[in-house]
């Protein structure tokens, strides 16, 4: 008589793992979408992801997951900026300030997901499965050219994103001298979070020395790769899988 393995059981291989957490894993990595009951909600599951991940590779799951981090913080600056504004108003204080911050913010994070698109990229190539004049490759390359390769868009993250520049700084403040009044801070009401200092701010833009035309154009491109990056992404994941013989999606 053949004894049955529980799933909880010692798997018979001997691993030291239960049952169905080894042998009995399906046949292979698969990718499904769920759509959680009656709601909008839904997700896409990775089915077996020991064997997901072999047949990626590490590397590349990795440059996946730094873009999907990258990807996140984006997205999440549009939602940001909406709550503010339905907050605290179009025309307030509290709204200009979080609306500049993140455009700065946005601008350091795509800097860095171009390093993460490159290091995506070359992984996937080294493993022959980079496919790229595909479509979500043509615009992730187009987010990697213009962040890692062009020198004013890489400059304006190195100085006024995530790090501000004290030597740009203190060209803008040899602007303002100039000027008989500034304004160190301002708001509704007291309490700080409806504030606002736009004396950093200020001596930050007069230090770039950057006319509203060069600067308008800066945050058109700015605002297409925000756009861009995230659908890109997933499309870039998808068409990864399918290459090393993974069913994706609702195929």
């Amino acid at each position: 008589m053949v004894q049955r393995v529980g799933r909880n059981d010692p798997c018979p291989c001997g691993s030291g793992r239960k049952f169905k957490k080894c042998c009995i894993g399906p046949p292979g990595p698969t990718a499904a979408l769920v759509e959680e009951g009656t709601s909008d909600r839904w997700k896409i599951e990775l089915k077996n992801f020991r064997k997901f991940g072999g047949a990626l590779g590490r590397d590349v799951l990795n440059a996946f997951c730094r873009c999907f981090v990258h990807a996140d913080r984006l997205n999440s600056m549009v939602s940001f900026a909406h709550v503010s504004q339905q907050h605290y108003g179009s025309d307030s204080v509290a709204f200009g300030r979080d609306l500049q911050t993140m455009v700065w913010f946005t601008i350091g994070t795509l800097r860095e997901l171009a390093l993460a698109i490159r290091d995506l990229r070359g992984a996937l190539a080294r493993r022959g499965i980079l496919d790229p004049d595909s479509d979500p490759w043509k615009r992730l390359r187009v987010i990697e050219d213009r962040w890692e390769g062009d020198e004013f868009f890489r400059r304006m993250r190195n100085i006024a994103a995530f790090h501000v520049d004290k030597e740009i700084i203190d060209k803008g403040l040899d602007e303002l001298v100039g000027e008989r009044d500034v304004v160190l801070s301002h708001g509704e009401g007291p309490k700080m979070v409806r504030s606002s200092l736009p004396l950093g701010q200020e001596a930050l833009s007069n230090g770039l020395g950057i006319d509203l035309a060069t600067y308008g154009r800066f945050l058109d491109k700015v605002s297409d790769d925000h756009g861009a990056a995230g659908t890109a992404i997933q499309e870039a994941f998808g068409l990864a899988a399918r290459r090393v013989g993974i069913q994706f999606g609702d195929e």
